[in-house]
């Protein structure tokens, strides 16, 4: 894509964050959290009557209940600083575990409440109270109810029933769920209602994830929009795909890598509110970011039929999975259908010593898109391409990607870099026989979409 003229944008900043310091500081603030609890005499509580330790696990799986919710929105802040060390995906997963533990221990929270609430007043009476009856606890009611859908909402069958911007309004509701939540926890929890320290250091703690998530997640959200694209070309590349060049008088502000993706939204009518992940498929350059996308859904087939001059708006980058990764090694490049736009933009980045050997898979001849562009960039880079056409069953390997296989593509391979892009089955399938054919962990990289 590149022009005489052209540059390349500048890389985004390198994150100082080290790979232990999110397990560190979750470490830490459990150990305040149960410091707390064991401060108010929440151990000394077991065995002496039912009632009391009831009580006792009551306050903890509630205290930790709530620190899981805050840790989880911490994680989806898509703070550049945690982003840039970890992707995305890595912090959804992260978050997903946080979020059915946290779960786990709201449900464990109400047993234990009901049930200690029953033994001196039976069980309707306890959930009376626990529901209405006590002040701020109707409202609590109301958001243990929504967190608990919410996590119902992420089990994989719901979540393959749902649109994606369906799936995303209901996390919204998260926010609303947990500051329902924070009150009782305040006025009727004994490890703040009496402690004025404690108190304050919970109010401090929760004050700060509000204004991290405003300034870090709903900031950039709102400088996306103030700083629009506009379609510059849209062109067919193959069956079903087709590349959208966004171009922008803010695109110099952008710093950004081969390999990384984007939100895009589209600025016109029944299209606004819906945000979807699109990967670079060139080099971000000053003539424009590129898009290679593939119509396999209502989302991505709108984005095909754009037309030019609709303003998008384009939340990012994001992305860890980018060509820095190689370094001074050789590569291996694999991508599936649409995943051959990350690997355009890492083959425009690598260098002549790299010798980069690139397997492009894909169902039929019709829908190989970009392939003069992709052997002219191998040939300069000393490399190889190799096509992998046909639906699996016609293959005549019943594992294309299986260590032996792999090894006589790239006897070095495991010395190589080795970096995916496409559908998870690919994915899994490469990353097994990578590690087969002794390939390092460390050294094969793939960056799933986070839906």
């Amino acid at each position: 894509m590149a022009t005489l003229g052209v540059r390349k944008l500048r890389s985004p900043t390198m994150s100082r964050i080290r790979d232990t310091d999110v397990g560190a500081t979750s470490g830490f603030i459990t150990l305040i959290v149960i410091g707390i609890w064991l401060h108010h005499g929440g151990a000394s509580f077991f065995g002496k009557s039912l009632a009391s330790t009831l009580t006792s696990l009551d306050q903890i799986t509630g205290l930790l209940c709530s620190e899981a919710g805050i840790l989880g929105l911490i994680l989806i802040t898509r703070t550049p600083l945690l982003e840039r060390r970890y992707g995305l995906d890595r912090l959804f997963n992260w978050h997903r575990l946080l979020g059915e533990a946290m779960a786990l221990l709201l449900i464990l929270h109400i047993a234990f409440s009901v049930w200690a609430w029953s033994i001196p007043g039976g069980f309707f009476d306890s959930v009376k109270s626990l529901t209405g009856g006590e002040s701020y606890m109707a409202l609590t009611a109301v958001g243990s109810a929504i967190i608990l859908a919410i996590t119902l909402s992420s089990l994989k069958w719901f979540r393959n029933k749902m649109s994606y911007e369906m799936w995303y309004f209901v996390h919204l509701t998260a926010y609303v769920g947990l500051a329902f939540s924070f009150s009782h926890q305040i006025v009727l929890g004994s490890d703040f209602s009496t402690d004025s320290l404690a108190r304050w250091f919970w109010i401090g703690l929760h004050l700060a994830v509000v204004v991290w998530i405003i300034w870090s997640r709903w900031g950039r959200f709102f400088i996306a929009i103030a700083r629009p694209f506009k379609v510059a070309s849209v062109t067919h590349e193959a069956q079903g795909v087709t590349s959208v060049l966004l171009t922008g008088k803010n695109l110099g502000r952008h710093r950004a890598l081969a390999g990384q993706f984007y939100l895009l939204r589209q600025v016109k009518a029944g299209r606004w509110w819906q945000a979807n992940p699109f990967s670079l498929s060139s080099v971000p350059t000053s003539e424009g970011l590129r898009f290679t996308i593939k119509s396999r859904g209502e989302a991505s087939d709108a984005m095909t039929k754009i037309r030019v001059g609709t303003r998008v708006i384009a939340e990012g980058p994001y992305g860890v999975c980018t060509p820095d990764l190689v370094g001074s090694k050789k590569a291996f490049l694999v991508a599936g259908g649409v995943g051959i736009g990350p690997i355009i933009s890492y083959l425009e980045h690598l260098t002549f010593s790299s010798e980069p050997i690139v397997i492009y898979r894909a169902h039929s001849n019709n829908e190989l898109a970009h392939l003069d562009e992709i052997e002219a960039l191998v040939n300069a880079r000393n490399g190889k391409l190799h096509t992998l056409i046909g639906p699996r069953a016609s293959i005549k390997y019943a594992d294309p990607f299986a260590p032996h296989i792999l090894k006589k593509l790239a006897a070095d391979i495991s010395n190589r870099v080795v970096m995916i892009a496409g559908p998870e089955s690919l994915v899994k399938a490469v990353q097994k026989g990578a590690r087969g054919a002794g390939v390092p962990a460390e050294n094969i990289h793939a960056e799933r979409a986070w839906w």
